[in-house]
């Protein structure tokens, strides 16, 4: 009985770590509708514990943490919440926590009241009607210029309307201004002769033609060509226009839609000076590589030569000065020896330019058997 007794003795320490308390905080929050919030529990004695949240003396299912989190607390969430905590050997219930909260508010109408204006125009209007919570109210309009219930001025995109309360309490809600819509008009800028759009002309042949799709003509009442060399050609399409200087260009194209509306589209262009890779030598050995006499604008060796220039004209000599070949307008790799022995041939190429034209000489070696 003595060593009963004894054990007895020495179980009643563990009994008593064994006891644990609960208790909850905040014991009483007021918040705004749809802010965030937590309940913590502070637990003393031993574990390990295990959390079980209620809410006006019900469970709450899945809440078994230490803290009870609300990201985003609904009306529905207020009432009385207390954590029924445990070590296994004892159990203990918290305090009873009020979550509160002040009246929300809500809007009744948010809404456009006038009517779409161009785009850029800066016109738009929104006017709202707020309901709830405890007025007055104060309205934080995002852009524009505002006057309590509405705003003006606003130019086209999406803003966000932040109403808070005399509570402090706020809602937010975005709204999107639109405009007029406008042709989704574009144009291309090619040389008269090549019509494959293009972006860098040469001063040799600065004439550049522009033009818009006629699929577009139904759509707009006017418009007018900005070459940006202080020369505007009104109502014409397509419309040709020569550069007299090297340079870099923004044409635009200004266009006045059925609606009245103004739309300006760009299109950048560079003209420069063109420079020619013309060869030393070929090898017409049906190899497929370096076959024919080959001219090309250095820097652009994918734009043919002739777009650089009004025209050309070359001749071929043979040493002793005999003409061997010649054509107007050559074209790259037109000439490929004609069956020439080797040897070292003379050209002279005639390159017309729109304000002087260049004439180039020099050697062409004939290699059949490569190099």
């Amino acid at each position: 009985m003595r060593r009963i007794f004894y054990l007895l003795l020495l179980l009643i320490p563990v009994f008593s770590h064994a006891q644990i308390t609960c208790e909850v905080s905040p014991a009483d929050t007021l918040i705004c509708f749809r802010d965030s919030m937590a309940f913590k529990t502070m637990v003393t004695g031993i574990g390990p514990i295990t959390y079980q949240w209620q809410k006006d003396q019900e469970n709450i299912p899945e809440a078994t943490d230490s803290i009870l989190a609300f990201s985003h607390a609904l009306e529905s969430d207020t009432g009385y919440y207390r954590c029924v905590v445990s070590n296994g050997i004892d159990t203990d219930t918290s305090n009873s926590a009020h979550l509160r909260m002040y009246p929300a508010m809500k809007f009744d109408t948010l809404y456009r009241y006038n009517e779409l204006g161009c785009r850029g125009d800066c016109k738009g209007q929104f006017k709202t009607l707020i309901s709830g919570g405890t007025p007055p109210y104060d309205y934080v309009w995002g852009g524009g210029y505002s006057q309590d219930t509405i705003v003006f001025g606003l130019c086209m995109g999406e803003y966000t309307l932040k109403v808070y309360d005399s509570d402090a309490c706020r809602i937010d809600s975005t709204y999107y201004v639109d405009v007029l819509k406008s042709p989704h008009i574009s144009f291309i800028s090619y040389l008269t002769d090549y019509y494959s759009p293009q972006d860098t002309f040469y001063l040799t042949n600065p004439n550049v033609t522009v033009e818009f799709p006629l699929e577009y003509r139904d759509s707009i009442v006017n418009w007018e060509w900005d070459f940006d060399d202080e020369y505007t050609v009104p109502d014409v399409n397509p419309v040709m226009h020569t550069y007299a200087k090297t340079g870099d260009y923004a044409i635009l194209l200004n266009v006045t839609d059925l609606n009245g509306c103004d739309t300006t589209v760009i299109h950048d262009i560079s003209v420069k000076v063109a420079e020619l890779k013309i060869p030393y030598a070929f090898t017409p050995n049906g190899d497929g590589k370096n076959d024919q006499f080959m001219i090309q604008i250095v820097g652009n060796a994918d734009v043919d030569f002739r777009e650089a220039y009004l025209g050309n004209e070359i001749v071929i000599f043979d040493r002793w000065g005999k003409k061997v070949y010649s054509q107007i307008n050559y074209k790259s790799g037109d000439w490929d020896g004609r069956n020439l022995p080797d040897g070292v041939y003379f050209y002279i190429l005639k390159c017309q330019g729109q304000y002087e034209d260049e004439v180039f000489r020099g050697a062409i070696h004939i290699l059949g058997k490569g190099f």
